[in-house]
């Protein structure tokens, strides 16, 4: 995993994290433990050095991520639990209109 960048503070919305480049959205974002917290949210701030907030993973409570305030914070995925592809058909038929 790569070091998304340090947790700042909480608003309403989720923990509020300052990085060096910005992740895509809806991103998993992990402790240094390797604990899944939740995911890119919003990004916002200076293209150079923006702000990301974290959207809280459901059963993370606030009292942990008032834990996580200046730790490093992660992103990608856990080893070995990489994502597949949905199956999705190539093509899709339509009905032919009369």
């Amino acid at each position: 995993m790569a070091t998304l960048g340090k947790a700042l503070h909480i608003t309403p919305r989720g923990l509020v994290v300052r990085v060096d480049q910005a992740p895509k959205l809806s991103q998993a974002a992990f402790n240094s433990a390797g604990g899944r917290i939740g995911s890119v949210f919003e990004i916002f701030g200076p293209v150079k050095s923006p702000y990301v907030v974290i959207k809280p993973a459901s059963g993370v409570s606030k009292a942990a991520l008032e834990r996580l305030i200046g730790s490093d914070i992660c992103m990608g995925e856990r080893r070995g639990e990489s994502r597949k592809a949905e199956k999705m058909p190539r093509v899709r038929k339509h009905k032919a209109r009369a």
